[in-house]
């Protein structure tokens, strides 16, 4: 008589707090004794088991991948997802002219190894709508953020990005390096990557199957100014690409793109922290040698604009950019830089680039068949060639120019790993800041083999 007294109480006490109980706390033996002892009727118990199941369901539908885009876990309805992925980029280089100085008789062409990228990025979906990208560097044994930003996707016809991110110009730049056939840009990129790399802003994009139309509004980089009482930049750039052929095995790509940068109050770009903006391009990235170099003081304000074209048929492509920038000076100058492109690739194994028209940019290769001893795949094989070359003189302001062709052998093991082994010859170097025992150097010749993983 006392167990069953005691019984109902601690039924009783419970029922107090059913309101309140959510999906997860319910149990059902708790709820079988509250029902045979009267504390609830028959219609609140098939409630609340209702409410148990359907929250069961809702943890046990969780999905959980691990493959080629690395962790990534989803809700049951996929209103929320979150993936962890990386890249490594292992580096080492041999240089000719490893004697040469750079423009204060320092440094050197060196040779050695490095971890060129190495990264960490996590990257989520929440109520379907809302999409983030938070990605930091570690290379060079620092750390650097960049991306990171919150992507609205709630409409068919726009997305809205704010946070660090690329700015929509050109087509080498906007392409990861994850998935570009050499293991550096062009030089094209001594005139974008000091003005229209990452920053942190507001960007607006519209596309479809075979076409893409970008703009956005930034301000500088993650780096703050290291003097306060500087004021920072802004700019804003544009993008426009169509592809009026884009099958699987054959694509014909067209785009152009617009871009404007007023420096700061010091005159750098992007949270430099200098009172200049830098054009330049070095031998390779393990190397602070500079064979072009331009700085410029006292600027306005900085336009840009360029076009660009590929074609892809089956195993082979041709792709081209050119591009112009114009820097208007205090004292009522104006320069004018250029610099451009042309590359060509033929994949030895057959298969054919990937192209994505809505991005309007190449993605990395994927292999027919992966390498495999025991299968007997051997991955899919890449013959890429490069001519490049810019002019920074302008008006009397000498940052040098060059002319450059790069070879590359790649070896895509599978979508993830991949091997590449470029050979770079810089010629006709004219006012070059590089020289040796204080001679101007005519040539480099640079060696950069990779181990690329990317998931």
């Amino acid at each position: 008589m006392a167990i069953n007294k005691t019984a109902k109480m601690l039924a009783l006490g419970a029922a107090t707090t059913l309101g309140s109980m959510t999906a997860q706390a319910a149990d059902k033996e708790l709820l079988d004794m509250l029902l045979q002892n009267g504390a609830i009727n028959q219609s609140q118990y098939n409630k609340l088991i209702q409410q148990e199941t359907l929250s069961k369901s809702d943890v046990d539908n969780i999905k959980i991948k691990l493959g080629k885009k690395g962790l990534q876990v989803e809700s049951g309805d996929g209103d929320f997802k979150f993936g962890f992925g990386g890249r490594i980029h292992a580096d080492a280089t041999f240089h000719s002219n490893d004697k040469a100085a750079g423009d204060k008789g320092v440094g050197g062409a060196t040779d050695g190894t490095e971890i060129r990228r190495g990264r960490l990025a996590f990257k989520g979906l929440f109520w379907d709508d809302f999409k983030f990208v938070s990605e930091v560097d570690f290379a060079d044994n620092k750390t650097a953020v960049k991306d990171m930003f919150i992507t609205y996707q709630g409409l068919d016809w726009l997305e809205l990005t704010v946070g660090h991110q690329k700015q929509p110009i050109s087509m080498e730049l906007q392409e990861s390096s994850n998935d570009i056939m050499f293991t550096e840009r062009s030089l094209v990129n001594s005139l974008t990557a000091s003005l229209f790399d990452r920053a942190i802003g507001i960007h607006l994009k519209s596309s479809g199957d075979d076409w893409s139309a970008q703009i956005g509004a930034y301000g500088d980089a993650m780096s703050p100014e290291k003097d306060h009482t500087v004021d920072e930049g802004w700019g804003a750039a544009s993008r426009l690409t169509y592809a009026p052929i884009n099958k699987k095995d054959q694509v014909l790509h067209l785009g152009a793109y617009g871009g404007y940068r007023a420096p700061d109050t010091q005159g750098g770009a992007m949270s430099n922290g200098k009172d200049h903006v830098e054009f330049s391009y070095e031998t390779t990235h393990m190397s602070n040698v500079k064979t072009s170099k331009l700085k410029v003081f006292d600027a306005k304000d900085f336009k840009m604009a360029g076009f660009e074209a590929a074609y892809m048929q089956g195993p082979f492509s041709v792709q081209g950019e050119y591009g112009r920038v114009w820097a208007d000076l205090e004292n009522g100058e104006t320069l004018d830089l250029d610099a451009f492109y042309v590359q060509t690739a033929w994949t030895l194994t057959g298969e054919s680039r990937s192209y994505k028209g809505s991005d309007g940019e190449f993605k990395r290769l994927k292999p027919s068949q992966n390498f495999s001893l025991k299968n007997g795949g051997w991955g899919a094989v890449e013959l890429a060639a490069r001519y490049d070359q810019n002019d920074l003189n302008s008006d009397g302001h000498d940052g040098g120019s060059e002319k450059a062709v790069t070879v590359a052998l790649n070896w895509y093991l599978n979508e993830n790993l991949r091997l590449m082994a470029d050979y770079r010859h810089a010629f006709d170097l004219s006012s070059s800041p590089a020289e040796v025992a204080g001679e101007d150097i005519e040539d480099v010749h640079a060696f950069t083999f990779r181990t690329q993983l990317a998931f």
